[in-house]
């Protein structure tokens, strides 16, 4: 069965805020392709790259996948126009719900520096390889999904094939919260899962967060129950 990457190209964040904005005021499907394209017209002198781009853009923040619901696109872009100084993270969360090969990168690339703040790029490559096979495809999607993440200042590269990861986001809004963690469930496509699993997900190395019981309810779409010592969250 062929597998699905689609993550073919490196992102700068003022496209990504852009298009993110456009969504938020009701530009949708093909108006906003056209804006994209517009956009990047001055940007790219190969159509095919400039096509790759505006349909990785297209994909982050207007397609949807079936598992997706509109519901919570629109609430990311509404967010995002809310706290726009704290724009990386709703352009993380909905990478993750909607790009399962992004999310595996950077869960990878927290495990990674979960006990030291640099990691080996050709570590990251031995481990994205071995679940998605050897393939030159596959090794410039990786390369694409550190450069979006060196672009989004989440890593800096000291050194050649050395990569250390920026100072984290706080982040403490409820709101907020309660849709990453909406965010996480789309992308493992899961109906339920322990709070305390969420919390210790390594995806969320570039931030400083703590998911609690009040971040949930903060989130139409969930609900909190408790089980034994733990909370189970459902979708």
């Amino acid at each position: 069965m062929k597998i699905s990457i689609g993550f073919n190209r490196h992102l700068e964040p003022d496209w990504l805020a852009q298009t993110a904005s456009w969504v938020a005021n009701g530009i949708e499907e093909q108006a906003l392709k056209d804006r994209i394209d517009s956009m990047l017209e001055s940007v790219f002198t190969s159509k095919v790259a400039k096509d790759k781009t505006r349909n990785l853009l297209f994909g982050i923040w207007n397609k949807l996948p079936k598992h997706i619901p509109g519901r919570f696109q629109s609430r990311g872009a509404n967010l995002l126009m809310e706290y726009s100084e704290q724009h990386l993270v709703f352009h993380w969360g909905m990478m993750l719900a909607k790009y399962p090969f992004f999310s595996f990168v950077v869960a990878q690339i927290g495990k990674l520096t979960k006990l030291n703040d640099t990691f080996i790029y050709s570590q990251l490559e031995d481990r994205v390889t071995e679940q998605y096979g050897d393939t030159s495809t596959i090794k410039r999607s990786m390369q694409f999904v550190v450069r979006t993440l060196m672009n989004l200042e989440v890593l800096k590269n000291p050194k050649q094939g050395v990569y250390e990861l920026n100072k984290a986001m706080s982040i403490v809004q409820p709101e907020i919260k309660g849709w990453l963690i909406e965010a996480i469930m789309l992308s493992n496509q899961s109906s339920s899962r322990s709070l305390s699993s969420i919390n210790d997900d390594s995806v969320w190395f570039p931030f400083t967060l703590y998911f609690d019981a009040s971040d949930v309810q903060s989130n139409r779409e969930l609900e909190a129950h408790l089980q034994s010592s733990d909370t189970i969250v459902f979708l």
